[in-house]
């Protein structure tokens, strides 16, 4: 048996200038990750990443935590988020004036609650194919690229490997909902619960894959660290 460990990127810079970056509480989330990894003195064999930087922030802490220990950083791009800049202006234009002021749009980058929301109600939209642009991957293609990169790096891996795979929510909703069988939108609506920094754990061998946890927060389940729990 195998172990895949699908890490949640730490909390990025929502509201600023520059969102694909991992914010000071981001950074301290991933180095206390980094040490519950060291601590457990499990080998992880590779890390993979996606190549946005909050990803890749991501790695490279957990990876400098483990020291002499550290295997290579391998960046795949199949393991980045979907766009959703462009899945909400998408679904913006679907809306009417009346709608789009009762939203709040375009400045709900203000209050996270409204965001949240609206953001909710555009994956919803693009997840069942009511929303497309020709600048915008379809749901059925981000979900196939996963699985596709996915299977193979259990594939090409081999067995009796430990590995890791920081990436976002999206994402481990994906593929969450992929080896678990359920519908393509619980896959999105699971996104919503995963917090920043979370494990969740992958068990597989040459022909089948399960879920072995969830959105785990071990790094994080002490008192004085729970303030540092969030999802955005």
């Amino acid at each position: 048996m195998s172990t895949i460990y699908l890490i949640r990127h730490g909390q990025a810079s929502f509201g600023t200038d520059n969102y694909d970056q991992l914010s000071p509480t981001g950074r301290e989330q991933a180095r206390h990750l980094g040490n519950y990894f060291a601590a457990l003195g499990e080998r992880i064999d590779r890390i993979y990443s996606g190549s946005l930087r909050r990803q890749t922030e991501t790695a490279e802490i957990i990876a400098g935590a483990l020291t002499n220990a550290a295997p290579p950083i391998a960046i795949e791009p199949a393991f980045n988020e979907y766009d959703s800049d462009r899945i909400l202006h998408t679904f913006a234009k679907s809306l009417t004036p009346e709608q789009l002021a009762e939203a709040g749009w375009p400045g709900l980058h203000t209050d996270r609650r409204k965001f949240q929301f609206f953001l909710e109600r555009a994956a919803r939209a693009w997840v069942e194919a009511q929303i497309e642009a020709e600048d915008m991957i379809p749901w059925r293609g981000f979900h196939g690229r996963i699985v596709a990169a996915l299977e193979g790096i259990m594939r090409n891996e081999g067995r009796s490997k430990t590995l890791l795979i920081s990436t976002s929510g999206g994402v481990i909703g994906t593929v969450v909902a992929h080896v678990m069988g359920l519908a393509n939108h619980t896959g999105i609506e699971l996104n919503w619960a995963v917090h920043n920094a979370s494990i969740t754990r992958l068990i597989y061998s040459a022909d089948k894959v399960s879920l072995s946890m969830f959105n785990g927060l071990p790094h994080l389940d002490r008192a004085e660290l729970r303030q540092l729990i969030t999802y955005r």
